[in-house]
């Protein structure tokens, strides 16, 4: 009975974290109006899909400047008043 509890509790965690913990883009995972909107359709569920996951670790867009010293500078933004070059990146 003990294990079960903690299986329980180790799920109910994994789900809030998934609905709580920020990703890279600054967003979870889930948010509970998609979830409502969006539960008879579990492709939709995730934002963009499942695809859009798969897919966005393939290729990335980059900027490259140089900055006052003279630097190559890289970032996915660019500062403002600067000439940057936009740089695809594929994985390997």
């Amino acid at each position: 009975m003990r294990y079960f509890l903690i299986l329980l509790v180790l799920i109910a965690a994994v789900v809030a974290a998934l609905f709580f913990v920020p990703l890279e883009n600054g967003k979870p995972l889930l948010n509970w109006q998609q979830v409502e909107d969006n539960w008879q359709d579990p492709d939709q569920l995730l934002d963009g899909g499942v695809e859009s996951l798969v897919n966005k670790s393939e290729q990335t867009t980059l900027f490259r400047w140089r900055d006052p010293q003279g630097n190559w500078q890289y970032g996915q933004i660019p500062p403002p008043g600067v000439d940057a070059e936009e740089m695809t990146i594929q994985a390997r």
